[in-house]
């Protein structure tokens, strides 16, 4: 199976990441492949990511090919190219929504005094800025009060992919690596980290609403900079939504 995928020019998938330097987001990206393997064409239907690995930026203009071939877990596998480079491959499975295994989820509780605004710590700005708040932090990790705001050109029909959450829990992560750097430093600087792999990831429900408060919490598990693993949880509406471990890499 193969599909192609013409990312736009310009326009609203862009908006915000990055002001002045536009990069499609992972995020999108996935948005945009779960739709090209979905049998009835919606990336709704997700129900986990095994793996996922983000290889190089997609710019706007980029024309993309996704070949795919099933999984022994009646999972889908997936690498996208552009002009024969591979820019991500991984694994999706539809149907079957995870089960909340009723385990409490880790939130980050100590109050994160004198932080600096959010918009002085991450790149990200409307309607791609996910995070609002932050709720606590922690020596491994933090929390943050965020929601896909409406405007994002990932909502369709009032709702976004419930995967879609995932930047929330990235962006969680750079605020804390930024209130790291500030603390450290004693001077805010505003580097720009980007989402490169996804493991293991569980879905609890299909869709997220607009503009509904979520609680994105992510605790590190692992550092070698530039890259970093967290463990991640997202909660919507009082229940879990996803759980799993990103990757990032800090920018110079």
């Amino acid at each position: 199976m193969n599909v192609a995928i013409a990312v736009p020019a310009d326009g609203p998938l862009f908006e915000g990441h990055f002001p002045g330097r536009p990069i499609l987001p992972g995020i999108a990206e996935l948005v945009f492949i779960a739709h090209a393997l979905a049998q009835e064409g919606d990336g709704a239907d997700v129900s986990a990511i095994p793996f996922a690995r983000f290889r190089g930026l997609v710019l706007p203009g980029d024309a993309l090919e996704v070949a795919a071939s099933p999984r022994g877990d009646g999972g889908v596998r997936f690498e996208v190219r552009r002009a024969g480079e591979v820019v991500a491959n991984g694994a999706m499975t539809f149907g079957v929504l995870q089960r909340d295994d009723g385990g409490r989820t880790a939130v980050a509780s100590r109050a994160a005094r004198g932080a600096p605004p959010l918009r002085d710590l991450i790149p990200h700005r409307p309607p791609m800025l996910f995070v609002e708040r932050i709720v606590g932090v922690a020596d491994d990790g933090a929390t943050c009060l965020g929601r896909v705001p409406g405007a994002c050109a990932l909502v369709a029909g009032g709702s976004a992919p419930a995967f879609v959450a995932l930047e929330a829990a990235a962006q969680t992560a750079a605020v804390w690596e930024a209130l790291r750097r500030s603390r450290a430093s004693g001077t805010h600087e505003t580097r720009t980290g980007y989402l490169v792999s996804l493991r293991d990831v569980d879905l609890y429900r299909r869709t997220i609403p607009a503009d509904v408060d979520l609680i994105a919490s992510v605790r590190l598990v692992a550092t070698a900079p530039p890259l970093a693993t967290y463990a991640v949880e997202v909660a919507v509406e009082g229940e879990l939504a996803l759980r799993g471990t990103i990757g990032t890499y800090l920018n110079d």
